[in-house]
């Protein structure tokens, strides 16, 4: 979709856009010099260190690295993809995103789908103001008619054709048939969810994509299943989705931890209570899409599951899926609780009290890991306690996060009183948010340029035909190029520019962290960098020409001693 939107309305768009503006709407923002200066929204701090310029229109954290521009910050900040985030600040600014006919259809497609899941929103919360049924249910668990508006709740009543009806007017049958509303068997079709309350299920923005329903009483007659979700559309994939997100990444506490547990009720009965930090997955094991979803909003994440068998093996399928994903710094732990009771009926039966005993018991990743390999092998022996280690090694092998790997594989290796240590456990520590410093003086031409665009380059120096191949002067004609075409192209913009260029983009983005000194004259900085390029060059080339020819020898250090002399003017 992204490469439908014309290049030069996303140009325009960034120029147009005030950075400061775009994040404003987001965290609240002070100024303090040239730039604006918040605590940052991507790590927990006491200080502020999160840096917006207004002049640049790029944003930089001081203490995790998190930088960008808008784009860039609306896509970490709220989960969006690449054209949702230009979608997102183009809707702010009151700008039509210019579309091609295929786009546009696709738009098009997804917009009726969400209209009609918001239309069949309405009618199953009017349904619920005139079900006495569905509202007993609600009085029965307890949930106020404030909360049951909170999230939208409503009921669909024992009927075929209520949805099927009412919507027919507005959308095709197949239009109801792509959002799940109904099925179709044969040649007739019905609606999907039938004397059941309805949850709406939101996406991170706030935007309705899917239902699930729950059964008001059990028939064992004639068994259903209690929670059915819409089927996967355009729009929803399960795994994809935790319930509650939207609204619990807004809470103050969830920048600290996020709940996640397993059912709407238990979302809805913690709200209740005032911890609005929890979210829900949806009928499947903790994914890895759910596991990155929560660290955007959060450093440690805390899955509550029922002390049972089942709820142990959901735990560890999050250990399993959280390896390729966790980053230093980042936690999970874990939450058993009593059997037979969920954070419902745990706040039912003791409210917040209750439930903060039950979650000073959670027990760390690493607890957890022991607990279960300590099950499973003999420690007495030391054939078990090969295994054991054995089990550790296959699930860290997955796990990127270094600083983590160590210290987790140290406490398995004490835990057991073992001082073998595998040969790939043998590294030294790396701290995650290191220091980028420039390496060459192209790197560090072009960060000046990045950061000075409208400064003055020596032409003849960048269009020297000795140096015409390197690639990073390749990439700086590019930029100048760039800023050639618009004089008002600034740090955010460049970088936006190159996105579709992978090697170039990845470059650009490595030097845009690195520290820049603030030099007086910034284009006598940048023109030494190249005349020292030059000379890079010409006295690689020196080592390769034989002493004893004599003229090509005194040619190269002549060109050498030229190149000097022009440096000495900056």
């Amino acid at each position: 979709m992204a490469k439908s939107i014309p290049k030069d309305f996303i140009d325009s768009l960034i120029d147009k856009a005030n950075i400061v503006d775009i994040i404003g709407n987001y965290i609240k923002l002070e100024k303090k010099g040239n730039d604006y200066w918040a605590r940052c929204p991507f790590h927990s701090e006491k200080t502020s260190s999160f840096s917006v310029s207004e002049n640049k229109q790029f944003f930089h954290c001081f203490g995790c690295g998190a930088h960008g521009n808008a784009i860039g910050f609306v896509m970490d900040h709220t989960n969006k993809t690449y054209p949702e985030a230009i979608e997102s600040i183009a809707n702010t600014l009151g700008i039509e995103i210019p579309r091609d006919k295929e786009t546009s259809k696709i738009y098009e497609a997804r917009k009726i789908l969400k209209d009609s899941l918001n239309d069949a929103k309405k009618i199953f919360e009017n349904q619920l103001k005139n079900s006495e049924n569905a509202i007993s249910y609600l009085k029965e668990r307890k949930i106020s008619g404030e909360t049951a508006k909170k999230f939208q709740i409503g009921y669909a009543e024992d009927d075929f054709q209520v949805i099927n009806k009412s919507l027919s007017d507005a959308y095709t049958e197949s239009n109801l048939l792509d959002a799940g509303l109904i099925v179709k068997k044969d040649k007739n079709s019905y609606d999907k969810f039938r004397d059941r309350i309805m949850f709406p299920i939101h996406d991170q923005s706030g935007n309705i994509i899917a239902f699930g329903g729950r059964i008001l009483k059990e028939d064992k007659e004639k068994p259903m299943a209690k929670y059915m979700n819409s089927p996967e559309t355009s729009l929803f994939s399960k795994k994809r989705v935790l319930y509650n997100l939207h609204l619990a990444k807004q809470d103050k506490d969830s920048k600290e931890f996020l709940y996640i547990v397993e059912g709407y009720m238990d979302v809805i009965k913690l709200y209740q209570a005032g911890i609005k930090n929890s979210v829900a997955t949806l009928g499947t094991a903790v994914t890895q899409e759910n596991l990155i979803q929560c660290f955007k909003y959060t450093r440690e994440i805390i899955c509550c599951f029922d002390g049972d068998k089942a709820g142990e093996k959901a735990a560890w399928q999050g250990v399993e899926n959280i390896m390729p994903v966790i980053k230093d710094g980042d936690a999970i732990s874990f939450v058993f609780l009593p059997e037979n009771h969920d954070p419902d009926n745990i706040i039912e039966k003791g409210g917040i009290k209750l439930w903060n005993e039950c979650v000073n018991k959670k027990i760390s990743i690493e607890e957890f890991i022991y607990i279960k390999f300590s099950k499973e092998t003999d420690l007495n022996t030391a054939a078990g306690k090969t295994q054991y280690l054995q089990k550790a090694d296959a699930l860290l092998n997955k796990l990127n996060a270094k600083i983590l790997k160590d210290i987790i594989y140290e406490f398995l290796k004490e835990k057991v009183g073992v001082k073998y240590i595998a040969e790939n456990h043998k590294q030294k520590t790396i701290v995650n948010n290191k220091q980028y410093k420039t390496t060459s003086p192209l790197q560090k031409a072009i960060l000046i340029l990045l950061h000075n665009p409208n400064i003055k380059i020596n032409e003849d120096l960048i269009n020297d035909f000795r140096i015409k191949d390197n690639q990073g002067i390749v990439l700086l004609k590019s930029i100048l190029d760039l800023i050639k075409r618009n004089k008002n192209m600034k740090l955010g913009g460049i970088l936006e520019n190159f996105r579709d260029d992978k090697q170039a983009y990845l470059s650009l983005e490595k030097i845009s962290r690195m520290p820049i000194t603030d030099y007086d004259y910034p284009d006598k900085e940048l023109n030494a960098c190249l005349c020292l390029t030059i000379k890079n060059f010409l006295k690689s080339k020196l080592k390769d020409i034989d002493p004893s020819n004599l003229k090509e020898f005194s040619t190269a250090q002549q060109e050498i001693r030229e190149i000097e002399e022009e440096a000495k003017n900056y």
